[in-house]
């Protein structure tokens, strides 16, 4: 919202200047201005002295898009430029930029609404905490970690309830794409569930239990158990290359929302990466849709993939269980 009212440009008075450098034959697309906060982030900071809260001290009502020189100036002499001298600038910037620049109303209403969306997109996958929380499922201890896990499971609902504009039907379909992913995680992690105060996980010492619910009688056999253990490692390999699979859906996300609402999202950041291993070392890896892959539904659904991902930039298990599947009654 902010970069869009105020058309990419400084809002200092007299500055103007274009805040986003086109991406070259050869690099990115460069982010030279700052998402300037009036009263700071901190009550330590420039104007902080204020009732706003933590939250509200982040919002667009209180960011005014600067250069880095002018942010620079404004936040050295606070005394001069003050909470109401920084909102006046803002005002009278997107004022201007409304009245002079050939400007798409009914598409900054659906980029702004685009941008709520991705908002809660954000929040609800923790993106920015992505490659920490998705280390847990990934690692050694194979936990799904709590917070992660209840709020992905808000986000099927969310994406499917959303009013959508229609304007970019890539970016529209890749948050669905990253929902089914999401949905068929959440069925996967139901089938062997086990709750720990630190998280959820996979049962790790079935064998040691016979209450387990890889154990699906009271004849515990050397064969039973092998076919425990067989069971046992396809669906924690399922399970993991249905997070590297959402990883791929999260980082398409973000390459549609470059692409059409904001040029300049997470370059700074990056795109997303992924730890995985164990005690003796982690490795790290960029995992994204490529070539024929990369289209309106990249995730073709749990059976599909359980076949696909063997094709993918990396995968853990392969092969179809169809015991995941419920059978209809004729089907017997």
């Amino acid at each position: 919202m902010i970069w869009g009212r105020s058309g990419n440009m400084c809002a200092f008075p007299g500055c103007k200047k274009i805040l986003v450098v086109d991406e070259t034959a050869t690099d990115d697309p460069s982010i030279i201005g700052e998402e300037a906060h009036i009263v700071a982030q901190k009550e330590d900071g420039p104007r902080g002295k204020s009732p706003l809260t933590n939250d509200q001290r982040d919002k667009y009502d209180n960011l005014i898009l600067l250069c880095s020189a002018d942010h620079k100036t404004v936040d050295d002499q606070e005394l001069e430029y003050t909470v109401e001298k920084l909102k006046a600038f803002k005002s009278s910037h997107e004022k201007w930029v409304k009245e002079n620049l050939i400007v798409d109303g009914k598409k900054i209403k659906d980029d702004e609404l685009y941008a709520s969306y991705i908002e809660k997109f954000i929040s609800l996958s923790d993106l920015n905490n992505w490659q920490n929380w998705t280390s847990w499922i990934l690692g050694a201890s194979e936990i799904f970690p709590k917070q992660q896990f209840d709020s992905l499971q808000e986000l099927p609902d969310y994406v499917v309830s959303r009013i959508w504009p229609g304007r970019y039907q890539l970016l529209e379909s890749s948050l669905i794409n990253f929902k089914n992913v999401v949905n068929d995680l959440m069925k996967v992690y139901y089938k062997y569930p086990n709750e720990r105060p630190d998280g959820y996980t996979v049962e790790k010492f079935y064998k040691l239990y016979y209450r387990d619910k890889f154990r699906d009688d009271t004849d515990w056999s050397h064969e039973a158990e092998e076919d425990a253990l067989r069971r046992y490692e396809y669906h924690v390999a399922l399970l993991e290359d249905l997070v590297l699979e959402l990883t791929r859906a999260a980082n398409y996300i973000c390459d549609q929302i470059r692409e059409y609402v904001f040029e300049g999202f997470r370059i700074e950041e990056g795109a997303l990466l992924v730890s995985r291993g164990d005690f003796l070392g982690y490795k790290t890896f960029r995992l994204e849709y490529r070539g024929e892959e990369r289209n309106e539904h990249p995730y073709a659904g749990l059976k599909p993939f359980m076949n696909q991902r063997a094709e993918r930039d990396l995968h853990i298990g392969e092969g179809v269980e169809e015991s995941y599947f419920r059978k209809m009654p004729w089907e017997d």
